[in-house]
C-alpha cells in the first residue's frame, strides 16, 4: 500500500472549505451501512414523520430556489448521495443556479455517465469516501465497476479531489490512489453520541456555554421531505429547524427551534445535541484551557 498522509480531526478541516451550507440527504435507503454510522436510528427516526426514500428532483428545485446563492450546497447529508438516481441532475441544478457545489461520496451508485457529467463542472471540494478492508465498511461493494470509477477519478481533472480512508485501505484499491491525494485516518465522530460507543466513545458533555468550532449551526441538512435539521450530527433529528418546501431559508434561524438552539448555546438548561459533540468547546476560557478541554474530548 502507498504511504498515505496521516490527518487527525482538526486536521480534516483543512481540506473542507468553511461558510454556510445546506447539505443534502438525498435518500433514507443506504446500502454502505458503515458501522460508525447511526443509519438505522437515522431511519427509524425519519420514518416516524414521512415514508419519502428518495428526495424527488422537483421537490430538490423547490428546496434550493429558497437558497441564496451565497450558501453551498453539498451532496452528503445521513445517507450516500448516488443512491438516489436524480443526484447528478440535481448537482448540476445547484451549479447551474450559480452556488458552489460539495460532494462527500463513496462512489456506490454512481455511473461513468454520472461522473462524466460532473467532470464538466467545478467544486468546492469533491472528498470520495473510499472502502476500507472491511474492518468499517461493507467490502462486498468493491466491484470492478467501483474500482474503474476509482481509476478515472484519479486521472480526471478535477483540482479538488480528495480520497480518505477509516481504518485500513482495501488491498483492491492500494496502488490507485497516489499517496499525495489520500488521506488516512480513524472514525471522527460519535454523531452527539449516536454511534455505538464500542466503535466510537461518545465524549464527555460540555456544561454551560459553548461555540461549535465550525459554526455548524449554520450547515444544515435537508433531508427527502423537505425538513431541515441542525447539522451533520443530528441523525436523530433532535432539532428541526423547519421545512423548505414551505419556509423561506432565512425563517430557518428565525425560528424557535433555532434561537432555542442559541440560547442553549450560551448556557441556558435544556436539551443541546452540540453537548456531546467533538466540534463543541467550551466557550470564555483561554485558547489554551480551550485545546486542554478538545484533547479530553476526542481521547
Amino acid at each position: 500500500m502507498a504511504e498515505t498522509n496521516t490527518i487527525g480531526f482538526q486536521d480534516l478541516r483543512s481540506i473542507i472549505p468553511g461558510g454556510r451550507v445546506l447539505e443534502i440527504t438525498t435518500t433514507t435507503d443506504c446500502i454502505v451501512r458503515c458501522s460508525y454510522c447511526p443509519q438505522d436510528k437515522f431511519i427509524s427516526r425519519q420514518r416516524a414523520v414521512s415514508h419519502m426514500k428518495h428526495l424527488c428532483l422537483e421537490d430538490f428545485k423547490q428546496c434550493v430556489a429558497r437558497v441564496p446563492t451565497a450558501v453551498d450546497i453539498s451532496f452528503a447529508g445521513y445517507s450516500e448521495p448516488w443512491l438516489n438516481p436524480d443526484c447528478t441532475e440535481m448537482v448540476e441544478h445547484a451549479y447551474m443556479r450559480g452556488h458552489g457545489v460539495r460532494i462527500f461520496t463513496t462512489l456506490v451508485g454512481m455511473s461513468r455517465c454520472d461522473l462524466g457529467r460532473l467532470r464538466a463542472l467545478r467544486f468546492r471540494a469533491f472528498v470520495v469516501h473510499v472502502f476500507d478492508d472491511g474492518v468499517y465498511m461493507n467490502s462486498r461493494l468493491v466491484s470492478g465497476k467501483y474500482l474503474d470509477l476509482i481509476r478515472q477519478l484519479v486521472n480526471s481533472d478535477i483540482p479538488s479531489i480528495r480520497f480518505v480512508v477509516l481504518g485500513e485501505l482495501h488491498p483492491d484499491i492500494a496502488g490507485i490512489i497516489p499517496a499525495a491525494a489520500l488521506y488516512h485516518t480513524l472514525p471522527l465522530s460519535s454523531r452527539g453520541g449516536s454511534v455505538d460507543p464500542k466503535i466510537v466513545e461518545p465524549r464527555k458533555s460540555v456544561v454551560g456555554a459553548l461555540a461549535c468550532a465550525e459554526e455548524r449551526q449554520y450547515r444544515n441538512v435537508l433531508l427527502p421531505n423537505g425538513d431541515v435539521t441542525l447539522c451533520c450530527m443530528d441523525f436523530e433529528r433532535r432539532h428541526v429547524l423547519g421545512n423548505l418546501l414551505h419556509d423561506e431559508y432565512n425563517d430557518l434561524f428565525e425560528g424557535p427551534v433555532f434561537r432555542d438552539i442559541q440560547d442553549r448555546m450560551q448556557g441556558m438548561d435544556g436539551f443541546l445535541l452540540c453537548r456531546m459533540c467533538e466540534f463543541a468547546e467550551p466557550k470564555n476560557v483561554s485558547a489554551a484551557a480551550a485545546h486542554h478541554f478538545w484533547k479530553i474530548a476526542v481521547q
